[in-house]
């Protein structure tokens, strides 16, 4: 009597059969009891086809981590059409309602904070690299504002994360990150800070810079103007 022979699965059938097992098992425990056994169990197949599709659990984790890092997949997604307040006040307060949903990424938060091993400093690595035309965009577009843009920012990004995992132990400031009223809170206080940043992008009054402007469109030069207003030639250029 013959057996039916059982289907091949596909690459993409076993990658998702593998990825499920991990988050299950990062969802009830972390990511330290993310190993190739119990990825096996959980999944239900031999190690041998864990290993058939990855060298290691490090190299299996460094690929995992960039599907579920908000900075990996959210941010890529931003919309180009945009303009330069739109995407930075979309990508902060998205980070923070992706975060709260995202049970992967804040698993990963943690495990990065109590956990210094060479996966954990390779996948925080990962994201500061994958970051930093995004910094240096910003840095750019502030560079005569008042303050460092990129400092706020980490702050800001900081506390979200904070907020974020600490919101199932107890109210931070009275703040309920789970109620709708909290988090409806947290969305216009970033919101108003966004807005509030590039109100304030320059050091000068808007009075000073409309004098500046006129006197440039009338033909004066512009060491002239500088003289006369306090006005750097790169920001008259801007004008």
């Amino acid at each position: 009597m013959s057996t039916k022979r059982r289907k091949r699965r596909s690459k993409e059938e076993i990658d998702e059969i593998i990825n499920k097992a991990a988050i299950a098992l990062i969802e009830s425990g972390g990511f330290t009891n993310v190993t190739v056994r119990n990825i096996a169990e959980e999944a239900k197949i031999e190690a041998v086809v864990f290993y058939n599709r990855y060298s290691n659990i490090e190299d299996y984790i460094d690929e995992f981590v960039k599907k579920y890092d908000y900075w990996f997949t959210n941010v890529a997604k931003t919309d180009g059409e945009i303009n330069d307040k739109e995407e930075y006040l979309h990508i902060i307060k998205n980070l923070f309602i992706s975060l709260k949903e995202n049970k992967v990424m804040q698993q990963l938060l943690r495990w990065e904070i109590s956990n210094h091993n060479d996966t954990t400093r390779r996948t925080a690595g990962l994201r500061e690299f994958h970051t930093i035309p995004l910094v240096e965009k910003y840095k750019e577009i502030f560079k005569n504002a008042p303050f460092e843009i990129e400092v706020i920012s980490a702050l800001i990004i900081g506390g979200i994360y904070y907020l974020v995992l600490h919101a199932n132990l107890t109210p931070f400031a009275g703040i309920d990150v789970n109620s709708e009223e909290g988090h409806g809170k947290i969305c216009k206080a970033i919101e108003f800070m966004g807005n509030f940043f590039f109100d304030n992008m320059s050091p000068f009054d808007n009075k000073i810079l409309e004098v500046a402007k006129k006197m440039r469109e009338k033909g004066i030069e512009s060491d002239i103007i500088t003289e006369c207003t306090k006005v750097p030639k790169t920001v008259l250029q801007k004008l």
